[in-house]
C-alpha cells in the first residue's frame, strides 16, 4: 500500500523513452469502484499542457517512480471523457467528513491508501479535524467498512466505530496516559513508604520487647546484689551468728 500523498511529485518515467516525462500533479479517484482511476500529470518537456495517464496505462508504482510503457500513454483530457467526469465532480477524499449508516460522526479523512498492484483504496486515516485531531487522535477505517463515496461525505456500516484501529492517542490521549502512568507511579512509591515505616514501626515494637524481656531477666541479680549479706545466708547461720552474739553480751 502507498498513502496518496506519497503519489504527489512521483516522477513517470517512460520505458520506451527512457525519460522523465512528468511527476504526478494529483490523483484521480472513481467513487463508484473505490479505487484509482488516472493520474493527473505535470508534463516536462515532452508537453506543453497537462496530461492525464488511466490507472490502466501504468505499468508498475514504485516507491520513487511511477513507469509507464510509452509517453503516449500520457493525453489530453478531452480524449478521455470519463476521466474528465470525474475531474469536474470533484470527487475529493482528503476532508471529507465519515459518518455511520446510523448517523454518528466518525471524523474527516486526512489521508487514504492505495494498494498499488490494482488501484483499490485499502484504507482511511480518520480525525476529528485538523483542531480537534490533535487532541482527539487518529483512527484507521478499512474501505469495506465503507458503504457510499458520496461528494460531501463517506457512509460507513453501522458500529464500524467498534473496529477502527487507533493508532494516535493525540494530545488528550497522551496527557490522560501520562497521568496514569504518573498517578500509578505515585501509588507504588506511596506504598513502598508506607511498607519501610510500618517496617520500622514493627522492628521498634520488636526492639522494645527484646528490652522488655532483657529488663526481667536482669532484675532479680540487681536486687539479690543490693541485699545485706545477712538476708542471703542460710538459716542454721543466721541462728548461729545470732547465738553468738547474745553470749557475748552475757545472756547464757
Amino acid at each position: 500500500m502507498l498513502p496518496s500523498k506519497k503519489f504527489l511529485s512521483l516522477p513517470i518515467i517512460s520505458l520506451k523513452e527512457g525519460q522523465q516525462i512528468g511527476f504526478v500533479r494529483n490523483v484521480v479517484i472513481d467513487p463508484k469502484t473505490r479505487a484509482l482511476a488516472a493520474l493527473i500529470v505535470d508534463p516536462k518537456r515532452f508537453f506543453k499542457e497537462q496530461r492525464i495517464i488511466p490507472f490502466n496505462r501504468v505499468v508498475s508504482i514504485g516507491e520513487n517512480a511511477i513507469t509507464v510503457s510509452t509517453a503516449s500513454q500520457a493525453e489530453k483530457a478531452a480524449n478521455l471523457p470519463d476521466i474528465l467526469h470525474l475531474i469536474k465532480e470533484k470527487t475529493a477524499v482528503i476532508g471529507i467528513k465519515v459518518l455511520t449508516a446510523d448517523g454518528k460522526t466518525l471524523g474527516i479523512v486526512n489521508e487514504f491508501y492505495i494498494n498499488k498492484e490494482d488501484g483499490s483504496i485499502a484504507s482511511f486515516d480518520v480525525s476529528s479535524g485538523k483542531i480537534e485531531g490533535l487532541f482527539y487522535g487518529k483512527a484507521r477505517l478499512k474501505a469495506d467498512e465503507i458503504l457510499t463515496m458520496g461528494s460531501d461525505v463517506l457512509v460507513a456500516s453501522e458500529g464500524c466505530e467498534e473496529k477502527l484501529e487507533v493508532f494516535s492517542k493525540g494530545i488528550k490521549g497522551n496527557f490522560k496516559s501520562f497521568f496514569q502512568i504518573a498517578s500509578s507511579k505515585a501509588t507504588q512509591r506511596g506504598q513502598r513508604i508506607n511498607t519501610y515505616w510500618e517496617s520500622k514501626r514493627k522492628q521498634k515494637i520488636e526492639n522494645l520487647e527484646i528490652q522488655e524481656v532483657i529488663e526481667e531477666q536482669s532484675y532479680p541479680a540487681s536486687n539479690i546484689s543490693g541485699e545485706k549479706d545477712n538476708d542471703l545466708k542460710p538459716d542454721f547461720i543466721s541462728n548461729e551468728l545470732e547465738e553468738n552474739h547474745e553470749t557475748k553480751n552475757g545472756r547464757i
